[in-house]
């Protein structure tokens, strides 16, 4: 049985605050302080970054609540009692994503340049944020047998005190790989905007595909689980994502709206008078 005050981090009267929100806010204030700094240092609108947080947050939460209720993980009931675990990345990230590009568009900002300025900090976010499943005892992997794996942070304790391999763990050390990946080398080599991003996403999605092959308490769909899915085709539209150039369309609407040059006009050629013939000359 899961032991009652270990994911508690205090408590006000009977108002419990959890080590899960904590952790959570905590990756959702680190990214969006990198994303800030990141977008300050080149010309992006003022406070666009700290918009997309604001606005982010709240559809993120929501989709990742409804994803979870559809996915079994959270009773219906229990919808919006945010002090119960259960939320989906995928449908936080589907409904926040969907949330943010109508922003973007809105407001005319150019979208690959902007998913490129916040993919170092929504990968460092996401490494604070998983540490709130250690604490929940959720997301780990099977049981461990050998007594020379019995060691933190490779392996962790479950909700049923037993010890397992600790697959939020290793999803940890895959943002911090990305993000290390980021600054080293994709910020160097991939040039074009908006190619960043989905290269990372892609590259999160088969990582994430092999944790959760071990992972317990899986909503299952067939062989695989629901997750699974998810990552399966994230990892395809991000593929697309690469191999296809995005254009901005406002890029291309302002390029047709722009008005065509006139042809310069030729300066009139001055031709000089003609000397006076002799006839004028005897007449003056």
């Amino acid at each position: 049985m899961r032991s009652p005050d270990f994911n508690i981090a205090f408590s006000i009267g009977s108002f419990h605050v959890y080590w899960y929100a904590i952790l959570l806010a905590l990756g959702i204030a680190v990214a969006m302080f990198i994303s800030d700094r990141r977008a300050r240092s080149r010309q992006i609108p003022k406070d666009i970054a700290l918009d997309l947080c604001i606005l982010g947050v709240p559809f993120g939460v929501l989709g990742a609540r409804l994803f979870a209720c559809l996915g079994g993980e959270v009773a219906w009931a229990n919808f919006f009692d945010l002090t119960r675990p259960g939320l989906s990345f995928f449908g936080g990230l589907a409904s926040a994503a969907l949330a943010i590009l109508v922003y973007l568009r809105l407001r005319k900002v150019p979208v690959g340049e902007m998913t490129d300025i916040a993919a170092p900090g929504a990968f460092a976010g996401l490494a604070v944020a998983v540490w709130g499943d250690f604490f929940n005892r959720t997301n780990y992997g099977p049981l461990v047998e050998k007594a020379a794996h019995k060691w933190f942070p490779l392996a962790t304790i479950g909700d049923d005190l037993a010890i397992h391999y600790a697959a939020f763990f290793y999803e940890f050390l895959l943002c911090v790989a990305l993000v290390a990946l980021y600054y080293a080398l994709l910020q160097k080599r991939i040039q074009r905007k908006g190619g960043r991003f989905p290269l990372m996403v892609l590259l999160f999605c088969l990582g994430r595909f092999c944790i959760d092959s071990i992972r317990m308490h899986r909503t299952m769909l067939g062989p695989i689980a629901l997750d699974q899915v998810w990552e399966l085709c994230l990892a395809l539209i991000s593929l697309v994502c690469l191999v296809v150039p995005f254009r901005p369309k406002a890029s291309v609407e302002s390029a047709a709206e722009s008005p065509v040059p006139e042809p310069a006009q030729e300066e009139p050629t001055i031709v000089p008078d003609p000397e006076p013939r002799q006839e004028d000359a005897g007449l003056q």
